[in-house]
């Protein structure tokens, strides 16, 4: 089977996730057409660990960005993937990997491993379930940045063929990201 993805690398702004969502969404457009666009993390509002002011709130299963994935991927007959910062009613934030089918479905990943080094477990609620989707006959394991650092989560168990890690990674730790 083959699958086309194509990654969508772009230069977010700062806390402006409508902005963010037109700049990708131009982007997609102008590529070839794939069967899975993979967006970085927190693509509508650039990586935080303080989420109070960005992030979007999750009501009845939904916020602004997951709409805006879902008419992409309706539009462009394709799967749509990314994280986004997120509160839910409870008050708490998640850091959420949203995987959208061309029919609207959603699967929901909520990273597991918070990246302590810059302060996202303190204001963060992690997940605790691994997360697999199917796409186009491929089984997906979701996964978000700083969760690559820790392979035992990801150990491929015979239940996927294939990792998307969504990342939000800085230019001088690059070398990191290479090596990982």
């Amino acid at each position: 089977m083959t699958m086309k993805i194509n990654l969508i690398q772009t230069d977010i702004v700062w806390a402006e996730p409508e902005t963010n969502r037109q700049h990708a969404e131009s982007i997609m457009r102008s590529q070839d057409k794939a069967d899975l666009y993979i967006l970085p993390e927190m693509f509508s509002t650039g990586f935080a660990t303080q989420p109070e002011g960005i992030a979007e709130d999750f009501n009845d299963g939904s916020c602004a960005s997951l709409e805006w994935m879902k008419q992409m991927a309706a539009e462009l007959d394709a799967a749509v993937a990314g994280s986004v910062a997120v509160r839910e009613e409870d008050g708490r934030y998640y850091n959420r990997f949203c995987f959208v089918r061309p029919d609207g479905d959603c699967t929901f990943y909520d990273k597991h491993h918070l990246f302590t080094y810059g302060g996202e477990d303190k204001t963060f609620t992690a997940g605790n379930e691994r997360v697999i989707v199917t796409h186009c006959g491929v089984r997906i394991l979701l996964q978000i940045c700083y969760d690559l650092r820790f392979p035992v989560f990801s150990r491929n168990r015979g239940d996927y063929d294939m990792i998307i890690y969504v990342a939000s990674w800085p230019t001088p730790r690059v070398e990191a990201w290479k090596a990982l």
